[in-house]
């Protein structure tokens, strides 16, 4: 049921270009959790928030190693969720504003990463392009997950490839997310209200394009504006509701062995 009562809306045929906003919900079965609220990752470790500010750096980077390198851990390890087996499965293109690469590991081929990845490694130096994949271990240097703390390039300090409070977001996946919510015909919200910007930009932008909108969250917020957003919010466990869509629409059978998680 929706959170009206009524029946839950399924996508149908007619939904052609289904587009995917995805956000820290998704992933909080692999043990990630999120990051807002009063069990979130800013509120049970203030220390952590703190360090996410970009003016901190480089100070603060053996914290955003330990941090990220956690998170890109906890990822590898548990892998895919049911919710984002089905998405891959769907063929539907996905923004993301999680950083643990969960739908390219799902097989999902189209992401735009609005908040990077902890995955991959970058030089903190503006100019340089230097980058490699993270080996996520345990530690508060670079090392500790396979990462040199001096850049091979121009020497200087590496860091996670993860957006913090200050910085701009990645122009290329931005521009990616706004043109494919421009395109959708349905655009649903998934773990994320998108109430932050610049992503809070994208659901109205596809409903203004025409497209139906929905949000799966299984405690969505109560602001009442998210109805003018939203044409449908679903207040489920994405991860029962994704892959009931994705059954329903490739016409496949209930079996869910695929999801063990």
């Amino acid at each position: 049921m929706t959170a009206g009562g009524h029946a839950r809306f399924c996508p149908g045929e007619e939904h052609g270009k289904i587009v995917f906003l995805t956000g820290s919900g998704l992933s909080a079965r692999t043990g990630l959790g999120t990051f807002r609220g009063p069990d979130g990752l800013w509120a049970m470790e203030p220390e952590t928030e703190q360090a996410m500010h970009a003016e901190l750096l480089p100070g603060s980077l053996p914290m955003l190693w330990s941090v990220w390198g956690r998170m890109a851990r906890i990822a590898l390890e548990h892998g895919p969720t049911p919710g984002h087996r089905a998405i891959a499965r769907l063929g539907a293109p996905v923004i993301t504003q999680n950083i643990d690469g969960l739908h390219q590991a799902a097989g999902s081929e189209i992401v735009a990463e609005l908040h990077g990845s902890a995955l991959q490694a970058v030089c903190l130096g503006p100019e340089c392009r230097w980058r490699a994949p993270v080996e996520p271990g345990a530690g508060s240097r670079a090392e500790d997950h396979g990462i040199p703390a001096a850049c091979p390039d121009c020497g200087e300090p590496t860091r996670p490839d993860v957006v913090l409070f200050d910085e701009n977001l990645p122009a290329d996946a931005l521009e990616l997310a706004v043109r494919l919510a421009r395109r959708a015909d349905l655009f649903v919200a998934v773990g994320t209200s998108g109430v932050v910007f610049p992503a809070a930009q994208l659901a109205p932008t596809a409903k203004a394009h025409g497209a139906t909108t929905v949000l799966i969250d299984i405690d969505p917020p109560p602001d009442p504006s998210l109805r003018a957003i939203f044409d449908h919010i679903i207040a489920e466990d994405a991860h029962e509701v994704l892959p009931d869509w994705e059954r329903t629409l490739n016409q496949v059978g209930r079996s869910s062995f695929l999801d063990p998680f």
